[in-house]
């Protein structure tokens, strides 16, 4: 390493292309540290322990040095592909980053689409008397008087009580000093903003005249992959505008584990992701706003879901201990905070409100959907699952309510897989017939050329790939069947060629190898094995459920037919199968617009009981017999077995 005489490390400068920005950083600095000093974000799933593959990136002038690894071909390496995660910079250097290398800002348009029409019926019966959070109320009034010389705040108190609220309420310091200027400028009518606070009813801010319209809120949900938001109009409920972006928190790992390694890792690293998530929240608030041209005064409070270790980042808490036994976080019910003490950018004194945490591994974002979905009105079992890095399942009724939370993986979520990504721009999304010509017909994100596959396209393709006999049940590619795309790989493992490249502007062969099966095919397992064996554990089977839903972002784009055929969802009549969508957000919206569905979130996290998965001997053999396409026992998928047939 070149050093100065002072003993200082020589810096060197970094231009990153296609994005055209340069940074300058010490010799020895990896390529994704530089990136991300530099505000180029690249896709590192595995956090840059050198797993994942995806930080692909050309040196296309200078030096870096690099180790040998077996992500690359010998193809790519002669391109003058490295790691970003492993590459460190030795000089100036030039490094263009690929297209499949990117994480850009917009996820696919269903992703931030208004949900109105499915989210009508949830939120139909609470449109006429909402009850929102944060009110704001228009009053006059009555001026002092000598024959009755009431202090201001009891006077406004007093016309408070008019509107029936029921709790006792509370202000600030700095309201109270504002209170007597702002009631004698506009003649007694003056503008209250009150926020639910549990018991209190908190005065958060006090205005001369009407100044009640707009009041606006934002229903934020925290994915580990994604961050969704919508702007509401308190008074009628209604959307006015929504936006999508990828959870830059991304780049310090693409699941919760990982970064809550970062966190322990490295000093600064709870302040990075808190740092990260904040700055898309801001991000999209600005883009909400730009839509209706108003401004974030207007914006009182916002209502968030996310998981566990994802919400604990938000709020800067450690999440160090959710991974160390007895695997217990700091809060999973935090009261609301000011906005600003996190660094939202809404009204100065507007609130952030968390919906409650069931445990560790069961975040707001379940206890969102099981509000959303209405399970707690339920006369029947009814069954809820998100399928992401964990696989959360919920069953119950108005009686009774259990959850459990199994380690799928990221393989559905682009890791873990040779040409795996996340569902952006460029990403196989659905794969349909196989044609006369010996290629798959398929569509991608954004209309664009392919450069991998996102979730729902392995979903597809191991269907296709069962169906034409390609892979048996196992999972074992069957490099015998004479099918030209089956070949051995750099490496000598078996692999199917899914794109050529070439084929509609691909860069490069796009594959699914044998690892790829397995991993996928252990996801798919965890999944289900999961939900059989919560079943088992209330004496009930798949029969006993009135409905199945399938919620988050992959379920939206999941082909059903394809996911029942590999046995990742359970085989059982169409109609009790339903996707249902993003309930994370819809349930922070109800609470937003209903205090007594706040409340009744909180009930629901307190009332639902935790399976520990990981110290249950059933799970295990559960698992095993789920890592077959679609079950070891196809009895259990009857429509299939009749299809086999």
């Amino acid at each position: 390493m070149i050093t100065s005489e002072s003993g200082t490390k020589t810096k060197y400068m970094v231009e990153f292309l296609p994005a055209g920005l340069k940074v300058e950083v010490p010799g020895g600095t990896t390529v994704l540290d530089a990136a991300r000093i530099a505000g180029v974000v690249i896709d590192s799933l595995c956090g840059g322990d050198g797993v994942c593959g995806k930080c692909r990136v050309i040196v296309r002038h200078g030096i870096v040095r690099a180790a040998a690894t077996q992500s690359l071909t010998r193809e790519e390496i002669r391109q003058g592909y490295v790691l970003a995660c492993e590459a460190r910079i030795d000089g100036n250097v030039l490094i263009d980053v690929p297209t499949a290398s990117q994480v850009r800002g917009k996820v696919r348009d269903a992703d931030a689409v208004d949900i109105r029409v499915r989210e009508s019926g949830l939120l139909e019966r609470q449109r006429n008397e909402l009850d929102p959070l944060v009110k704001k109320h228009c009053l006059r009034m009555e001026p002092a008087r000598l024959e009755n010389p009431q202090s201001d705040l009891n006077r406004l108190y007093h016309e408070l009580a008019k509107l029936n609220c029921r709790e006792e309420s509370q202000l600030g310091l700095s309201v109270l000093r504002r209170l007597p200027g702002v009631v004698r400028n506009a003649s007694g009518v003056v503008t209250v903003t009150s926020a639910h606070r549990g018991a209190l009813t908190e005065i958060t801010d006090i205005v001369s005249g009407d100044s009640s319209n707009p009041n606006l809120a934002v229903a934020v949900d925290i994915g580990t992959t994604s961050v969704v938001a919508h702007l509401i109009d308190v008074a009628t409920g209604q959307s006015l505008s929504s936006a999508a972006k990828y959870n830059s928190q991304a780049v310090y790992g693409g699941d919760v584990l990982r970064r809550i390694m970062y966190c322990i890792e490295q000093p600064d690293g709870l302040t990075q992701l808190h740092t990260a998530v904040i700055e898309d929240i801001n991000t999209l608030i600005r883009e909400l706003l730009d839509k209706v041209q108003l401004s974030e005064n207007y914006i009182t409070f916002v209502v968030a879901a996310g998981n566990t270790t994802i919400m604990h980042t938000v709020m800067g808490m450690n999440p160090e201990w959710i991974r160390r036994e007895p695997y217990v976080g700091v809060s999973y019910q935090p009261p609301p905070f000011r906005a600003a003490e996190l660094g939202i950018m809404i009204h100065p004194r507007g609130l952030f409100y968390s919906l409650p945490c069931v445990s560790s591994f069961i975040g707001a974002d379940i206890t969102a959907g099981v509000l959303a979905t209405g399970m707690t009105q339920s006369d029947e079992p009814r069954m809820l699952i998100d399928i992401g890095t964990n696989g959360e399942i919920v069953i119950g009724n108005k009686d009774w309510m259990v959850c459990a939370s199994a380690s799928a993986g990221p393989a559905f979520e682009g890791a873990e897989t040779r040409d795996g990504m996340r569902a952006t721009c460029g990403a196989i999304d659905h794969i349909r017939g196989w044609s006369s010509g010996q290629r798959f017909s398929f569509s991608t994100v954004g209309n664009e050329s392919p450069c991998g596959l996102c979730g729902t396209a392995y979903v597809d393709l191991l269907a296709q790939l069962l169906r034409l006999q390609v892979m048996d049940k196992t999972g074992r590619l069957n490099t015998g069947n004479g099918i030209a795309r089956l070949r051995k790989g750099a490496e000598g493992e078996p692999e199917f060629v899914v794109v050529k490249r070439g084929e509609r502007g691909a860069s490069r062969d796009l594959v699914i190898t044998q690892s790829d099966i397995a991993n996928l095919m252990r996801a798919k397992a965890a999944v289900y094995a999961a939900s059989k064996i919560l079943l088992t554990s209330l004496g009930l089977t798949m029969s006993d459920l009135s409905e199945i839903m399938v919620a988050g972002a992959f379920g939206n784009f999941l082909d059903l037919e394809n996911a029942v055929f590999i046995g990742l969802l359970p085989d059982v009549p169409g109609e009790k199968l339903r996707f249902v969508g993003n309930t994370s957000l819809v349930g922070a919206k109800m609470a937003a617009l209903d205090r007594q569905r706040y409340q009744e979130a909180r009930r629901i996290a307190n009332s639902m009981t935790y399976f520990e998965l990981s110290t249950d001997p059933r799970f295990m053999e559960a698992f095993t017999s789920a890592c077959f396409f679609p079950h070891t026992n196809i009895e259990e998928f009857p429509s299939v077995m009749a299809k086999v047939s």
